[in-house]
């Protein structure tokens, strides 16, 4: 997640007191809403334009000159008030894309970002065209698992998390997307779910690495929406991925590798961690595409061919 500040809600003007009659102007209305308040004021108007009408991005700008009813218009309207107050813009339309997929997004789990896509990415490079078994270690919303599945189409994936509601979403996303035959959910903490003699050839994990020294840094709308559980991840934001790399040894095949997620102030604190472990291994810090340490990634042998 970016650690970029937000300005406050009511630094943007309130919505048009005149009703906008096109898609255009309607879009244009929330725009200037949206000024100040979000880093993305068109493209979150636009999004809610299309979540308002069922047009997608073309057609909303192509069908700009329509006019649009007052039921759609009060909607949209009053939508573009959420957003201003803060909500995330997935949260109110209810999907993300990540990874080429539309994952189902609410409360009960983080909004899937694009430096986990870098994550997935990463993973699936390497595991390309293999049979590997991997583990989603706090799988959320299931996209994480979900991407694998449709990236690395012969890999079984077991996705796991000590989260109920989050796993509801999970298997909500596995159904809808059609990987029920390759994704198990497996509910418990870290690992605590599976038989003591499963082990993976690799594992990624997206866990909370937020320092709790570092609230402020969090953008506001992320720590009033997003559940703080998958967040916080004590004084350093490594408490939990020290619980996990503890456990990993025993869970990871000799030929396995490890993607985590971090942020940019633990990056090379979360390598020094998963290098102690894996003394034989090759760990890497690898950038995301702002140029951020973002991942760690450790391969603990020859990937299995």
């Amino acid at each position: 997640m970016r650690f970029s500040p937000m300005k406050s809600a009511n630094v943007s003007p309130a919505m048009p007191s005149h009703n906008p009659k096109t898609i255009a102007e309607a879009i244009d209305a929330c725009r200037d809403r949206l000024r100040g308040v979000s880093h993305t004021p068109w493209l979150d108007a636009r999004l809610l334009a299309q979540y308002v009408t069922g047009l997608d991005a073309s057609a909303v700008i192509a069908y700009g000159d329509a006019s649009l009813d007052a039921r759609r218009r009060a909607r949209l309207f009053e939508l573009a008030e959420r957003r201003a107050a803060g909500e995330p813009i997935a949260y109110i339309v209810g999907r993300k894309a990540f990874c080429g997929l539309e994952i189902a997004v609410d409360r009960r789990a983080l909004v899937p970002r694009p430096e986990t896509e870098e994550l997935v990415l990463a993973c699936a490079q390497d595991w390309s065209g293999h049979s590997a078994a991997i583990a989603d270690i706090g799988t959320g919303c299931g996209a994480i698992a979900c991407a694998l599945a449709h990236l690395i189409p012969d890999a079984r994936i077991s996705a796991s998390d000590a989260s109920e509601p989050a796993l509801e979403l999970a298997a909500h996303n596995i159904e809808a997307l059609g990987f029920g035959e390759q994704i198990t959910l497996v509910q418990g903490d870290l690992f605590a779910g599976f038989p003591d003699e499963v082990r993976f050839d690799a594992v990624v994990a997206n866990l909370p690495y937020v320092a709790t020294d570092n609230l402020d840094e969090l953008e506001q709308s992320v720590r009033d929406h997003e559940p703080g559980l998958a967040l916080f991840g004590g004084p350093d934001g490594l408490d939990i991925y020290r619980r996990l790399i503890a456990q990993l040894p025993e869970r990871l095949a000799s030929h396995g590798a490890v993607y985590l997620e971090c942020g940019p102030r633990n990056a090379r604190a979360l390598g020094s961690l998963v290098s102690a472990a894996f003394p034989g291994g090759s760990t890497e810090i690898r950038n995301d595409a702002a140029g951020l340490e973002r991942m760690v990634i450790c391969r603990t042998g020859g990937l299995a061919q």
